[in-house]
């Protein structure tokens, strides 16, 4: 197996650090990328590396990307610094061994969020302007999907860390709330979507995926949607099970996928 551990990608105003695990293979493989939860205040890369190699001992390149975090680095600079590892991606395919066409984002909770941003979002956030690089498929497990009005939709305990990603309080936040949510760029989505969430989360609420799903099911985009039953916000190792025949799958179907 080849690991390239800590190489830089480019950000806006300086560069973020990722590690790469391919296993050995003749062709450019399909990758997987990593993106860390933690409220978009904490959490690492190396938070997937246990995860990563265990991937990529199924035949797939596995990246786990760094960005930057909130409150010092508030939305959009999460956000778009996975936005600049994905054009990087596309640029970098030949000497990273991976095929650019088929690039699946993987993330949990904030992680999920900035996935699905990935995937969804067709512009790139960090004021240069221009369309994005964005993800072939994605999967997000128990992701903040919509952050418009947020004093309905998510429970008290996620309010914090809200305001801390969005760097003002929630009632001057304004546009950024639609700006920084999954959910309003639902109509933008090209590639597929599978949403996996506890039914008992205690932190991000299931009908976050709910809601998206419902979503994704009336403009006709292709989604799975897995409720994960009695499951909260940290799973069971059964329940992970899931999670992870959930991104294997979808996997699975890029690399077997003619694009």
């Amino acid at each position: 197996m080849r690991a390239l551990i800590d190489r830089p990608y480019p950000v806006h105003g300086g560069d973020q650090r990722f590690d790469l695990f391919c296993p050995d293979s003749d062709g450019p493989l399909p990758l997987l990328v990593f993106l860390h939860g933690g409220g978009w205040v904490s959490g690492s890369k190396e938070d997937y590396r246990d995860e990563a190699l265990w991937a990529a001992r199924q035949g797939f390149a596995c990246a786990c990307v760094g960005y930057r975090l909130a409150p010092l680095y508030p939305f959009p600079t999460p956000v778009a610094d996975v936005q600049r590892f994905f054009r990087y991606v596309q640029g970098e395919a030949g000497a990273l061994g991976v095929d650019p066409s088929k690039v699946l984002a993987v993330g949990n909770s904030a992680g999920g969020h900035l996935a699905l941003m990935a995937g969804l979002c067709p512009e790139l956030l960090d004021g240069d302007g221009g369309p994005a690089a964005r993800a072939t498929a994605t999967v997000a497990i128990c992701p903040i999907t919509d952050l418009r009005d947020p004093f309905e939709t998510h429970l008290p305990v996620g309010h914090a860390f809200l305001e801390q990603f969005l760097g003002v309080p929630l009632a001057e936040a304004g546009e950024s709330l639609g700006a920084a949510s999954p959910a309003a760029y639902a109509s933008h989505a090209v590639g597929p979507v599978t949403l996996l969430h506890g039914t008992e989360d205690d932190i991000v609420p299931f009908d976050q995926s709910v809601r998206l799903a419902r979503e994704f099911e009336r403009l006709g985009r292709p989604h799975h949607f897995v409720a994960l039953e009695g499951e909260a916000h940290s799973f069971t190792l059964p329940a992970w099970e899931v999670v992870r025949g959930g991104y294997i799958d979808q996997a699975e179907r890029l690399r077997e996928a003619a694009l």
